[in-house]
């Protein structure tokens, strides 16, 4: 049956490729959104579920909009009527914070998109340089290949050393080691104390195009300071209570009564990682009905074709129940057609979609990504439509009339 189904799609090949793309775009679209989608969320449940998994970050706020959302770990909130942390009060928070094994660190963002130079050589313009202490590195477990990360020492006297990323040290210094060399970044000029290890990606952009230098170099350097605390908990099981901890003492910081909200906010990368999953979801969700709708219309297409098809091979008809084909035979046939032609282009269509989700996926930089709940899916609804489409053409061939269907012309 399916020999005699494959041999007419080929005698018709024409509208059979025409149908193939039908249901291939609609299953292209399917399983190319939620490939895209699934490798989106594997990325994230591994970067920023796991970006500080022992650590969260202590911020203020600028003002304006309060945005709250519920995760599965809390309330994440974006924006703030807060006030932005400032440095007395970041001294303060690390005096009174006491918690055995935990570490706090500062962080000041400087630019996010300087240019670096060495001699004649120079970098795109998308180097991003963030003032940390020392312990900075400790708390987001960053490596060196090469050199050492700054000391407390160079940080109180505002020396002027930088720790670059392993993609500036590739641009600069090609041929050489960057180590002890005096690189500029924005007007300044900075020695290379160290080169990170190769970090990656993050949602396509690379984060070895990132620089730090002492926190106090930056918060003089910067024209609009800003300055966040970065803080590690000795365990990921300790980190709530580390965060119950850093809030009460900034709080006591900020004199806030019982009643009174917190100004400042604590987000964790789980948090963050919670919130952008569940809008996935409701992403993946509408993807598929907008999806099925797709396939609706494919369905109807290829109903509307083989009805064309029946019609044209109406001689055919009549002489294979002349040579004794039974109606059931006939419509077993027509219906075996509608099947392969919805799995072929189903097929088709998983394969093209596959490519673009990973394709997607090595953009973002996130692995290859075999999504097989969709695939399944995608199979299953390719045979639905098939069956779907060819019931009523593979119905209205076995319903002909022998005699006539022979001098049909």
């Amino acid at each position: 049956m399916i020999r005699e189904a494959l041999k007419a799609l080929w005698e018709y090949r024409l509208r059979a490729a025409l149908t193939l793309s039908i249901l291939a775009f609609g299953i292209t679209a399917l399983v190319g959104i939620l490939t895209s989608l699934e490798a989106l969320r594997t990325f994230i449940s591994r970067n920023l579920a796991g970006l500080g998994s022992q650590a969260f970050i202590l911020s203020g706020g600028g003002g304006g909009l309060q945005i709250r959302f519920q995760t599965r770990r809390g309330r994440l909130t974006i924006g703030g009527e807060g006030l932005p942390i400032r440095l007395w009060e970041a001294a303060q928070f690390e005096k009174r914070f006491t918690y055995a094994g935990a570490h706090v660190a500062r962080h000041v963002p400087l630019s996010f998109g300087a240019r670096a130079r060495f001699g004649g050589k120079k970098t795109p313009a998308q180097v991003r340089v963030v003032g940390v202490d020392p312990t900075y590195f400790r708390v987001q477990e960053l490596r060196l290949a090469s050199g050492r990360f700054f000391t407390p020492a160079e940080v109180a006297r505002d020396a002027p050393a930088i720790v670059i990323g392993a993609d500036v040290a590739a641009q600069l210094f090609p041929n050489e080691s960057p180590l002890e060399k005096w690189i500029e970044v924005q007007g300044h000029l900075y020695k290379v104390v160290g080169v990170l290890a190769r970090r990656g990606s993050l949602f396509g952009f690379s984060l070895d195009w990132e620089c730090f230098v002492p926190w106090t170099r930056a918060l003089r350097a910067s024209k609009s300071p800003t300055v966040s605390l970065y803080i590690s908990a000795p365990t990921v099981e300790k980190v709530p209570e580390v965060m119950q901890v850093a809030r009460f003492t900034m709080r006591e910081i900020r004199h806030l009564r019982p009643h009174e909200e917190d100004t400042f906010t604590l987000t964790r990368g789980e948090q963050i990682a919670d919130f952008v999953l569940e809008q996935l979801r409701t992403v993946t969700l509408a993807t598929i009905g907008i999806s099925l709708i797709t396939l609706f219309g494919a369905a109807l297409s290829l109903t509307n074709i083989l009805l064309v098809v029946v019609k044209e091979r109406t001689q055919e008809i009549g002489l294979r129940m002349a040579l004794g084909a039974t109606r059931a035979a006939i419509r077993r046939q027509f219906l075996t057609e509608a099947v392969v032609v919805a799995i072929l282009g189903g097929a088709g269509g998983i394969i093209l979609g596959l490519l673009i989700g990973n394709a997607v996926a090595l953009f973002i930089g996130s692995t290859f990504v075999m999504p097989w709940k969709w695939v399944l899916l995608a199979v299953a609804l390719s045979g639905i439509v098939g069956i779907l489409a060819g019931y009523q053409p593979a119905r209205e061939a076995s319903q002909l009339n022998p005699v006539d269907a022979l001098r049909y012309e």
